[in-house]
């Protein structure tokens, strides 16, 4: 009985202990922004000079990924790549901040630079800055705004696709992938539509969707939707992907 309550005076001091402990409060980043917002839709503030001083080689072939989110794919790739620079832009302030702390992490790179923007706005500046051949832009699960009232938040819109055909030089890539059918098909129609782009047609399925992913590491999107994970997923374990390049001359 005496080793009992003992046993009880034990826990309830523990209790007591870890109810006056505080925890740790995690940060949880949000998972929707509306683009369309005064605060979002404010120009992203660059200085004169940005670009040089992001790369340690600033003329390196460019590769930009639209919608980085928490910048995995951006510091694998740079990683992997020193021929390169990789450019992540993303609208989310705490996501950003999230991409360079784990840049910083893995002890910097100096072919890697995340920059917060909201491409909408400020894509057209940001490819006018780039010292070296804008070689690939990627648009990798972009936010899908499922309710047809947000479809204006969408990303890739006309003038986004006119802005990529003034800035890439020709045979360029612009890479799209979704595992939202309804979001990919919106992509897709939006540079089918522009004289501009050529669609890669050699290795893709009877819906037109390439087959593979042409890029060298998938994001962690693309990995929790390749395992089932995706919750709002079309199809569990499809990702739908298409390539366009920029044409030689076009009117």
């Amino acid at each position: 009985m005496f080793i009992s309550l003992r046993r009880n005076v034990v826990l309830r001091r523990a209790s007591v202990c870890a109810e006056a402990t505080p925890r740790k409060r995690v940060k949880r980043i949000r998972q929707h922004l509306n683009p369309l917002s005064e605060s979002a839709s404010r120009p992203a503030s660059l200085e004169a000079g940005w670009f040089a001083a992001a790369f340690d080689d600033p003329t390196l072939p460019l590769t930009v990924d639209v919608g980085c989110a928490l910048g995995g794919w951006v510091c694998e790739a740079a990683a992997a790549d020193p021929s390169r620079n990789f450019l992540g832009l993303e609208i989310r302030p705490a996501a950003i901040e999230a991409a360079r702390a784990k840049l910083d992490k893995l002890g910097g790179a100096g072919n890697a630079h995340f920059l917060k923007a909201n491409a909408n706005v400020d894509l057209r500046r940001i490819l006018a800055d780039a010292m070296g051949p804008i070689e690939r832009v990627l648009f990798q699960f972009p936010d899908p705004h499922f309710k047809k009232k947000h479809h204006k938040r969408r990303v890739v819109n006309v003038e986004l696709v006119d802005a990529l055909a003034d800035a890439l030089a020709p045979d360029a890539v612009v890479y799209l992938a979704s595992d939202v059918l309804e979001a990919a098909d919106h992509m897709r129609a939006e540079f089918r539509a522009h004289p501009a782009f050529a669609e890669d047609t050699l290795d893709v399925d009877s819906d037109g969707w390439c087959r593979e992913s042409p890029l060298e590491h998938p994001t962690e999107r693309e990995r929790a939707v390749l395992r089932g994970a995706g919750t709002t997923s079309t199809e569990p374990g499809h990702v739908f992907r298409a390539l366009f390049s920029r044409r030689g001359a076009w009117i």
